[in-house]
């Protein structure tokens, strides 16, 4: 049977979340049938002056979304 696990993360901690889904796999015994993600589009920064820049502008890390389906076996 064929079961869905989330996990969730920010983009400037990818090296993380890999390792996170990595060792739930391998401690869980399961086989990943397929791993897909999604990144959250930039918050931007309400109070940032205007003209500043797109680095300036940015107010947090944007959330990413991983998606596993997997069997146990």
């Amino acid at each position: 049977m064929q079961r869905i696990k989330l996990f969730k993360g920010l983009e400037n901690e990818i090296d993380m979340l890999e390792q996170r889904v990595n060792d739930w796999a391998e401690s869980e015994g399961v086989k990943l049938l397929q791993v897909t993600g999604n990144i959250a589009t930039q918050s931007y920064n309400p109070t940032a002056k205007q003209g500043a820049s797109l680095q300036g502008n940015v107010a947090v890390a944007s959330d990413v979304l991983i998606t596993v389906i997997y069997e146990k076996s």
